[in-house]
């Protein structure tokens, strides 16, 4: 009995400090992801404001190839929001990169604000839709 015993909670330990499949996000997984592409986006305009333009030209890249697509927001936006969401956020993104050359912040605050209000509300309805990290799965 004891041998039962020890193997049962050997197996609820072993169970309790495995990783998560990939399918189960945490809650707020969107939100997170948004904020990492919403820093990096401050970083842009920060870098922008300091005339350090191919470095905040980087920046606005990177918040899009390198979180947004990367950590699949793009997916899972397409499968929740629609095809219409995505090319909005896109064409932010897109305005956002070609404003950052250009003299003076003003322009690229009024864009930068904007992306960031999209990324954060749409965030919430995919956390609210429990779409896991791979960008289609539901979460149980």
């Amino acid at each position: 009995m004891k041998r039962v015993s020890s193997m049962v909670l050997t197996g609820a330990v072993f169970l309790a400090l495995a990783p998560l499949p990939a399918s189960a996000a945490q809650p707020g997984h969107w939100a997170g992801i948004a904020d990492e592409v919403i820093t990096e986006i401050d970083s842009a305009e920060a870098l922008a404001k300091a005339g350090k333009a191919d470095d905040a030209k980087e920046a606005v890249i990177n918040s899009y190839f390198g979180i947004f697509e990367e950590k699949k927001m793009e997916i899972a936006e397409r499968s929740t929001l629609g095809m219409t969401r995505v090319s909005a956020v896109e064409a932010m993104f897109n305005d956002l990169r070609k404003a950052v050359g250009k003299p003076g912040g003003a322009e690229l605050h009024k864009l930068a604000e904007p992306l960031r209000q999209a990324l954060r509300a749409d965030a919430r309805e995919l956390d609210a839709a429990k779409i896991g990290p791979d960008g289609v799965e539901v979460m149980k």
